[in-house]
């Protein structure tokens, strides 16, 4: 058995009332909304660093469905799986796996490093299996009341260690935190 040479981390934008999309999936909010200011910049937030620094990607079945929505392909080169029991695609910037266990080996095989884990149900997947080392969290300056929450119900508590908090300008705040 090949021994677990990658971590997970997160980097994501969210309400304050802890929302990633609307109940339809909707970013607008965060991603044409002045509110979101420094938030939307990927220099300034630090995602453009960030995605320099991870090897692959895995995203569920819905928030590949946004990217496709949104055009522009944010990844480049850098690997991308699909966890999904349903897609069928002939993408070619993608591989779908069917399980947990399929994108672990898969992330394994390919000797990933570091691992973008981006998508509601895929990031509570990972940290639920122990499989998240770092959250970056950006909170926009808006409450959106309904829509997806990034955490849910778990099944023990996910101990957090505070690395940085940074506030951007228009009122995002920063948080980035080591699981522990």
């Amino acid at each position: 058995m090949t021994q677990r040479q990658w971590s997970g981390h997160v980097f994501i934008g969210m309400s304050v009332d802890g929302m990633i999309a609307r109940a339809d999936d909707s970013l607008d909010w965060l991603t044409g909304d002045a509110s979101a200011g420094e938030a939307n910049n990927p220099d300034v937030s630090g995602f453009t660093g960030f995605m320099a620094s991870v090897d692959h990607l895995v995203m569920g079945r819905s928030t590949y469905d946004v990217v496709q929505g949104m055009g522009e392909w944010f990844s480049g080169d850098t690997p991308v799986l699909v966890l999904s029991t349903t897609l069928e695609t002939d993408d070619p910037r993608i591989r779908i796996v069917r399980s947990l266990g399929e994108a672990t080996a898969l992330l394994d095989d390919d000797g990933a490093r570091n691992v973008y884990v981006d998508g509601g149900r895929t990031v509570r997947t990972f940290l639920a299996a122990g499989l998240i080392r770092t959250l970056t969290l950006t909170r926009v300056p808006v409450l959106i009341g309904e829509g997806k929450p990034l955490f849910g119900a778990l099944s023990a508590d996910v101990r957090l260690q505070l690395d940085d908090v940074r506030a951007l300008k228009d009122g995002a705040v920063q948080t980035r935190y080591t699981v522990l």
